[in-house]
């Protein structure tokens, strides 16, 4: 049986197609929903941007810190300062107006009263007595 000029295009074509249709429709759908594929790349690159805007809003966050920390260890002024404010402390003989809600001069209840300061324990080098222990027999 003799094959026609026409019939043998006709073959390539369709084991073209059949390749096209099993082997690369399938790896071009991997390489753009697959895992680690375009989809993916996509996502991750948005993630490092979102990330990398995070990591310079903490950076800018650590050197204001460290410049109050530095502010703090060498100036006196804003060291008091910060104690008055967050402690509530002050200087003998000052007064301390608290002014509540709508004009009160009452001090406002989720502030806790000052605590005494704790006596003096006894040195550490010092071992309290304890009972003798008995000898085995």
């Amino acid at each position: 049986m003799a094959v026609k000029p026409g019939e043998k295009a006709s073959k390539r074509t369709q084991v073209g197609w059949s390749l096209v249709v099993f082997v690369w429709l399938p790896m071009a759908a991997l390489l753009v929903w697959g895992k680690g594929g375009i989809l993916d790349l996509i996502a991750l690159r948005k993630e490092v941007r979102v990330l990398q805007g995070e990591v310079s809003k903490l950076e800018e966050e650590n050197a204001r810190i460290r410049a109050e920390i530095q502010r703090l260890q060498t100036d006196p002024a804003a060291y008091e300062a910060l104690a008055r404010e967050r402690f509530f402390l002050k200087k003998p003989g000052e007064k301390v107006l608290y002014l509540g809600p709508e004009g009160t001069n009452e001090k406002p209840k989720d502030i806790p009263p000052p605590k005494a300061l704790p006596a003096k324990a006894p040195p550490s080098d010092v071992a309290a007595p304890s009972a003798p222990t008995p000898l085995p027999q």
